[in-house]
């Protein structure tokens, strides 16, 4: 992975376009000095534990870490007034209701994919137009990289604004996980050369989902102005079926 350092700030291309537009700013701009670094993710996602990157971030020393040294956030929601809204709700709750009848809840991972799939296809519905579900996407980013369960991209910038990571059990190796993965999904657009205007709730963050279809983490991760990485969580209960 190729990382690129001018005027005291860090820019990650991440692609050849991207590449060829941010040499064609420092161009414009004058920049003509800066400093290439190649850069090779040291893990796969899931051999992250969670006092390790507790570590990473800051967050505690500590080899048994509880999950309340992670700052907690609030999370907005969306109200269901709209006829079309109660309409995806009520598929929604026929769809994971069938589910029941032939798909173990409690078994495995991929098991458990099958509901949260549901919830995240039901929540993008209601979105119509504005983001895209990516199943088993690859991420790379500074401190991890390889396919996570589910990656939501924005629509009009294809870049990845939540992850989603399930667990059939020891859901805080999930949370660590998800905190790499969404750090590495805001690695690919932190400092665009090109300025994409995104929307701007998602402007230097990602959003991250631990579930294991029963109880739900949400997670967020930002990016300050000068290149720090802050994680957050909140656990929002369990989801009755």
């Amino acid at each position: 992975m190729i990382n690129l350092m001018n005027d005291g700030k860090k820019y990650f291309p991440y692609n050849d376009q991207d590449l060829r537009e941010m040499l064609r700013i420092f161009v414009s701009k004058n920049h003509l000095k800066f400093t290439v670094f190649i850069e090779t993710p040291s893990k796969v996602f899931s051999d992250w534990s969670f006092p390790k990157v507790c570590q990473l971030y800051g967050l505690s020393e500590s080899d048994d870490p509880s999950l309340s040294v992670f700052p907690s956030f609030t999370c907005e929601y969306k109200d269901l007034e709209e006829d079309s809204s109660r309409a995806i709700l009520k598929h929604l709750i026929a769809e994971l209701e069938a589910r029941l009848k032939s798909i173990p809840i409690n078994g495995n991972e991929a098991s458990k994919s099958q509901y949260v799939c549901s919830y995240l296809v039901s929540g993008v519905n209601l979105y119509e137009g504005k983001f895209e579900l990516r199943p088993e996407k690859n991420i790379t980013g500074p401190n991890g990289h390889g396919p996570v369960d589910f990656a939501i991209d924005l629509l009009r910038t294809i870049k990845t604004v939540g992850v989603t990571e399930i667990k059939d059990e020891d859901i805080f190796k999930g949370i660590a996980q998800n905190a790499v993965q969404l750090e590495s999904a805001l690695s690919t657009r932190k400092r665009k050369a090109s300025e994409m205007e995104e929307d701007s709730l998602f402007v230097g963050k990602t959003f991250g989902i631990i579930t294991d279809a029963k109880e739900w983490y949400f997670m967020e991760c930002s990016l300050d102005d000068q290149d720090k990485i802050s994680v957050q969580t909140i656990k929002a209960g369990n989801c009755c079926i």
